[in-house]
């Protein structure tokens, strides 16, 4: 299924704020472990708005992801934002950049989307091999609770409810083998007629002994590991989230 096909416009409409928080608390991550990157890679960069703050700070950017739709409005936001990033339509499991980078992130559970270990820590692999020496790898995903039970504590969740749009989630009371499903409809209105959305996304949850394997595996140091990003907590077993701070082993 080509995700984000009919979802990126909703998307880039949408009050999806988590990359300006991300782009917020960053620089005392930064300045915790003593990191003062000038290359930076964004892993499932999306609509690019994590990567346009970033470059306004004269960072240089390089942008990945794996949908042409969602890339079409990064690029279209960069320009209006005359700010230079390079987008890269690439999966974050099949990276391949001539170029090494100070700080690799990836936000927003993208890395949910992996739905096998395997995956994982391809894409691990794929980020040390891009990592210069010392660059760390900042990320986050979603917990096995988060997903088993926050998602369907929120669901159904309107999302948007507009003259012009509509977008509501839905996540089925089914969870299998740590996998999670979202259902998201929308509707655009084009003229005088509407056009619906439909898309199916899965994201599969990891124990943090999982992910701190899978980190291993890649020559990926664990330098820190939070649930709770603003005040630099360890993750307890009702945190919805989990974000690593990595660094490449020597």
């Amino acid at each position: 299924m080509n995700l984000y096909k009919g979802f990126a416009h909703l998307y880039t409409k949408g009050p999806y704020i988590y990359s300006e928080q991300m782009a917020k608390y960053l620089p005392g991550i930064l300045k915790k472990f003593r990191a003062k990157p000038k290359t930076l890679l964004d892993i499932a960069c999306g609509d690019g708005r994590f990567a346009n703050i970033m470059a306004k700070k004269g960072i240089e950017i390089t942008g990945l992801d794996s949908s042409s739709h969602m890339l079409k409005y990064a690029k279209m936001r960069a320009k209006k934002a005359d700010v230079k990033i390079d987008f890269i339509h690439q999966k974050m499991q099949d990276i391949s950049v001539n170029k090494k980078f100070d700080l690799v992130t990836c936000w927003y559970d993208s890395l949910n989307y992996l739905l096998t270990k395997r995956e994982l820590i391809r894409t691990f692999r794929n980020v040390s091999k891009v990592l210069n020496k010392n660059g760390l790898f900042v990320f986050d995903m979603n917990t096995i609770y988060g997903l088993s039970v926050i998602w369907q504590d929120n669901s159904p969740c309107v999302i948007q409810d507009t003259d012009r749009l509509f977008e509501v989630h839905i996540c089925p009371p089914i969870f299998k083998r740590n996998i999670a499903t979202l259902k998201i409809i929308g509707f655009i209105k084009r003229g005088k007629s509407w056009q619906r959305i439909n898309e199916i996304h899965r994201q599969r949850g990891y124990t943090l002994k999982d992910i701190r394997e899978c980190l291993k595996k890649a020559h990926l140091k664990e330098l820190a590991s939070w649930g709770n990003i603003r005040t630099m907590s360890k993750p307890k077993r009702s945190s919805g989230e989990a974000w690593f701070i990595t660094r490449r082993k020597k």
